[in-house]
């Protein structure tokens, strides 16, 4: 322990005692402060005991007032009183400790045992008062409470008065707060002073003294460049300038040392490669990073010519300053690609030598080619992608506009690509597209260009490449994908559709004419696939019309631009009307009523058809309910309408048709969902889940142009389904062919085996409605019996001439 930790020590137990004085004394102030809030307690207990016990005061002369003790309703009221007048609760038992009055009545008849020692009891033995804490749930922190005996006039004790004094011992201890902090704040700044002027001395004493011992160790630690103050002519002085001539000794030496090793330290453990060559360009230092590099030890190195390390800097002459880059073979036959800066060493204008510093970028140079072909090829297929592909093409372009060479592109589409990726996993449809790129490698010529586009596109350019022999490769590309691809250990077919240009440096850039390749792609596409179209410039006006027209028809629905045309379902016995279905026509702003045929495909292909089902299902629903309240005897019993294959696969078909059901107030069963044959069976599993919950509404369903798709009896017992209608193709040649009308009869009869509705679509002419009537058809659909009209247009044909034929 040093002199100052002694000085401090003493005026810190001096400090102490002064802390334990002021405690004793906050101490002895709380103790009163609670003695006189206990006695203050009792006597105010003992007072409510004599008025319990003895009576109230008399208010008049002659009065004579009976105990409360005996008066339940008085003593009640008295505590009342007490509570709400003083804010003190006071409970009465007698000597067997049963509450006899309580602020709180429903306490009163029950014994009191919130006196975890038995205070009250010993009390009513002993007659002394008690003080205890009552805890319980409702008061976890306790309340206070004393007892005292309750003694009657004659001396007896009859039970005794429990005071909550919890109020009153607040207000002592706030009263004496005061006091305790004086006493608090009076000590602690006695303490600090105490410490202040201990500390004051102290430093006083030894700061002379710590400041040559603090000296002394930063010297051991290396710091040599310190000193201590010189003050006076003491013996502290004398030690002090013994010491600050030893620290400038020993500076000194090392400022010397380790100017040697921070220089050695630095080259030596660079991370890039140093050396340095003299005059005659010898190696006289190397790190053991160049020797690293070198593949060679830094012994072997020294005094060695420089091309030993750098070929190209070695030779007669100086090696001349600057960056260069070159190849290293080491000397177990590895290369490494080497980066170097040369740095001449001059002395008085003479050159002694130069400094070589250098970096191993083999990995470097080694990720710019991959990240360069990375950035231009396709990484499933290591094909070029589209943009070196345009890169090349516009290079071709440019060449052929000089030399007349004739060049092509080919923009091709696989058949079917996505018929696997959903049948077989994304993991079957890259390694097909990588097994395709591979296919259109190989019939290529090795000149040729072959680059993937994005998803199952490809284009190929052909330089040099006359119309035959770009017909030739365009035929090789269709053959080559024709073949079977073996996939996850089956055989899957597939084909390609091919858009030729055939001379594409006459068009102004790159990118039209692979636009113009892309239509011709889909003109392939359109004449039934899997062949190859040459560009033709009507492809692209019926492109650009296409696109207009896709444009109008975004319009069509929020414009009012559809119209709802109902046809007549006829029963043919009667030849009365009983149901109707829904067609929706499109007023073109530019063509006029347009048939579904004409923009329905165009719907289906951009996603509009779901816009345009909600919006018939909606106008179907409130025309049949409308026509229902204004002519219910003409009004049909349903109205059927079809469901387009995307609406079908959404998840909120069953909402929709809800709403649109609840915002017309149709009845469910008024109400028929036309599904396609084909549709219906895309995916069976969710087309019957989807028309389970249809018909769970209330609504029926019926199975649209049967006989076009699978044909399968099987699936018409499995299906939730009510309406079987016969597409059109059945009825020609129903007439004049035994076999169609037999083909027809058994179809008809298998429907109401089964119990479905049967209509037959497509009647021309009456005597298809006689053979129909002949065989049991019921209820048929047609020209013949009802062209498609506005529903103002057929309810006022019906309310004139109920029977349509």
């Amino acid at each position: 322990m040093n002199v100052r930790h002694k000085l401090l020590g003493g005026y810190l137990i001096v400090a102490a005692m002064l802390a334990v004085t002021g405690l004793l004394a906050w101490r002895a102030d709380v103790s009163s402060a609670e003695r006189a809030a206990v006695t203050e307690a009792v006597q105010v207990a003992r007072g409510i005991g004599a008025d319990v016990a003895q009576g109230l005061a008399a208010d008049t002369a002659g009065e004579m007032p009976g105990p409360l003790y005996d008066d339940p309703v008085a003593l009640d009221n008295y505590l009342r009183r007490l509570h709400d007048l003083q804010d003190r609760d006071v409970v009465v038992v007698d000597r067997d400790q049963r509450i006899l009055a309580d602020a709180v009545p429903e306490n009163v008849g029950t014994v009191f045992d919130h006196d975890m020692a038995d205070e009250v009891g010993r009390t009513i033995r002993d007659g002394r008062s008690r003080t205890f804490i009552e805890t319980s749930v409702d008061y976890p922190d306790g309340i206070r409470q004393v007892v005292v005996t309750l003694v009657g006039a004659d001396g007896e004790t009859l039970g005794a008065v429990i005071l909550e004094y919890t109020p009153l011992y607040d207000q002592m201890m706030a009263v004496t707060a005061q006091a305790q902090r004086l006493i608090i704040v009076s000590g602690s700044i006695c303490t600090v002073l105490v410490l202040l002027l201990g500390w004051v001395i102290a430093r006083s004493i030894t700061r002379r003294i710590t400041s040559l011992t603090s000296a002394v160790g930063d010297v051991r630690n290396g710091d040599y460049s310190r000193r201590v103050p010189l003050v006076g002519r003491d013996e502290i002085t004398g030690l002090g300038m013994a010491f600050n001539d030893m620290a400038a000794q020993l500076e000194t030496s090392a400022q010397e040392i380790l100017a040697k090793e921070y220089t050695d330290s630095i080259l030596a453990n660079a991370g890039e490669g140093i050396c340095g060559v003299d005059a005659a360009n010898r190696i006289t230092f190397v790190n053991a990073a160049a020797a690293r590099l070198t593949g060679l030890p830094v012994e072997e190195l020294l005094h060695q010519d420089v091309a030993t390390l750098l070929p190209e800097a070695g030779g007669a002459e100086a090696p001349a300053s600057g960056s260069r880059e070159s190849a290293l073979v080491r000397p177990d036959g590895t290369s490494v690609r080497v980066a170097y800066i040369i740095s001449p060493i001059t002395k008085k204008g003479r050159r002694i030598g130069a400094v070589i510093v250098l970096r191993d970028v083999t990995r470097q140079r080694a990720l710019e080619h991959d990240l360069r072909h990375q950035a231009l090829h396709d990484g499933l297929t290591g094909l070029p992608n589209r943009k070196l592909f345009v890169d090349r093409l516009e290079h071709a372009m440019t060449k052929a506009r000089t030399t007349g060479e004739r060049i092509a592109v080919l923009f091709l589409d696989l058949d079917g690509f996505k018929r696997v990726n959903d049948g077989l996993g994304h993991d079957a449809g890259d390694t097909l597209l990588r097994e395709a790129a591979g296919r259109l490698r190989a019939v290529l010529r090795p000149h040729d260009t072959v680059a993937r586009q994005g998803g199952d596109e490809f284009a190929a350019l052909l330089e040099g490449a006359d119309d035959a022999t770009v017909d030739r490769l365009a035929q090789e590309c269709l053959d080559t994908l024709a073949a079977p691809f073996r996939l996850s250990g089956r055989d899957v077919n597939v084909t390609v559709s091919i858009g030729v240009v055939s001379d594409a440096s006459r068009y102004t850039d790159a990118d039209e004419a692979i636009r113009n390749a892309d239509m011709a792609m889909y003109a392939a596409k359109g004449q039934g696939k899997a062949r190859f179209k040459l560009f033709e410039s009507t492809m692209h006006e019926r492109l650009v019309e296409r696109i207009d027209r896709e444009a109008r028809l975004r319009d069509a629905v929020p414009g009012g631009e559809l119209r709802l045309h109902l046809q007549p379902v006829v029963d043919l016995v009667d030849r009365r009307m009983r149901g109707v279905e829904a067609l929706v026509r499109w007023e073109d702003p530019e063509l006029g009523l347009l048939p579904p045929a004409a923009f329905i495909p165009l719907a289906e292909e951009t996603g509009l058809v779901v816009d345009i089902d909600r919006w018939v299902l909606v106008e179907a629903c409130r025309t049949l309910r409308n026509w229902r309240d204004r002519a219910p005897d003409t009004a049909p019993s349903w109205i059927s309408v079809n469901i387009s294959a995307a609406h079908l696969e959404l998840p909120d078909l069953t909402d929709h048709v809800a709403q649109a059901l609840a915002a017309s107030g149709l009845p469910a069963d008024c109400l028929v969902l036309e599904v396609t044959e084909t549709v219906l069976m895309s995916d069976i599993a969710v087309s019957s889940t989807r028309l389970e919950q249809l018909r769970r509404l209330g609504v029926r369903i019926a199975i649209d142009d049967f006989g076009t798709g699978y044909s399968s009896l099987g699936y018409l017992r499995d299906i939730p389904v009510d309406v079987l209608k016969i597409d059109r193709s059945f009825i020609t040649g129903l007439v004049d062919s035994t076999r169609q009308r037999d083909l027809v009869t058994a179809v008809v009869q298998l429907g109401h085996t089964l119990g479905l509705r049967v209509v037959v679509e497509g009647v021309e002419d009456e005597a298809q409605l006689a053979v129909l009537v002949a065989i049991g058809c019921r209820l048929a659909q047609g020209y013949h019996l009802g062209r498609p009209e506005l529903a103002e247009s057929l309810a006022g044909r019906m309310a004139t001439a109920t029977v349509l034929v």
